[in-house]
């Protein structure tokens, strides 16, 4: 449980320096220089604890599926805290907990009235949010909206394939450096098509040590996840990560100091409180 507790936090600071780095810089570009060292750390990393174990074509297709859902995800996050707030970010990871949980019901053939109080307090939580915050700087464009929902179920989906991956006694280190590296080829296609907006030398010299510190942050933040994942009651990990979007919510008002007002604070406490409901009635 510790290694899910650690992630959360990790999971939480990194959601912070995207938002510090991209202000400012491409998201191709950092996307493409962040993966570059990942992938680096993560590939060293796997030959040096477990040497080469090579998998079968259908156990690397399910991996980069999973990876292929994650730079997806990715890439419509960064889109968006580019120019907004983070709080917006920890309330649709907590739609992506909603869309987990439909999920397993739907898969395990689990009675859908049981999840209909969780379902009920989750809408009336997003929907104060949105009310709450409809003339403020956390208001978001439509498109913005669509970008934050694809982000959420994507990496939903990403997160329930890596879990089968990992209790597949799957490596956790060939999970990560497999992700890295589609990350790597999406941002490096993407910075090559903006060749012209985008200053490499500059861009290189000044986010070389900012890109290699959230490098190590992604790839421990990750690896204790997926550690946690394979050792940790799916039930618990899942109600543990809920806290995530609410650490991002609580840092964003540290490093950003974006006001968490009262009507903010009922609003994820009632999301939460929800997704919960439903994870408990699910196991029931």
């Amino acid at each position: 449980m510790i290694y899910l507790l650690l992630s959360i936090l990790l999971f939480s600071y990194n959601n912070v320096l995207w938002k510090k780095n991209v202000a400012k810089g491409s998201i191709s570009f950092l996307m493409f220089y962040r993966a570059f060292f990942t992938t680096l750390i993560a590939t060293v990393a796997l030959f040096m604890v477990l040497g080469f174990e090579p998998v079968t074509l259908h156990q690397y297709f399910k991996i980069t599926t999973g990876s292929l859902f994650g730079v997806v995800g990715l890439f419509a996050m960064l889109q968006v805290i580019k120019k907004s707030s983070l709080q917006w970010l920890g309330i649709y990871n907590l739609i992506g907990v909603v869309f987990t949980t439909f999920y397993l019901i739907t898969i395990k053939d689990i009675n859908i009235s049981s999840s209909l109080l969780g379902a009920i307090i989750i809408l009336i939580g997003f929907a104060l949010f949105l009310y709450s915050n409809k003339q403020t700087q956390l208001k978001l464009t439509s498109k913005q909206h669509l970008l934050l929902l694809l982000m959420a179920v994507c990496f939903s989906v990403s997160s329930l394939i890596h879990w089968e991956n990992v209790t597949s006694s799957i490596s956790p280190l060939l999970i990560i450096s497999n992700q890295e590296f589609m990350v790597l080829l999406l941002g490096g296609f993407a910075t090559v098509k903006n060749r012209r907006e985008i200053q490499f030398r500059l861009q290189s010299k000044t986010y070389f040590f900012p890109t290699l510190w959230m490098s190590g942050v992604i790839f421990f933040a990750l690896l204790l996840s997926l550690l946690g994942l394979k050792d940790t009651d799916p039930f618990i990990a899942s109600v543990l990560f809920l806290a995530t979007p609410l650490t991002t919510i609580i840092f964003s008002s540290l490093f950003f100091k974006e006001r968490i007002t009262l009507m903010n604070a009922i609003a994820v406490v009632l999301i939460a409180l929800g997704a919960f409901f439903l994870h408990y009635l699910k196991s029931v």
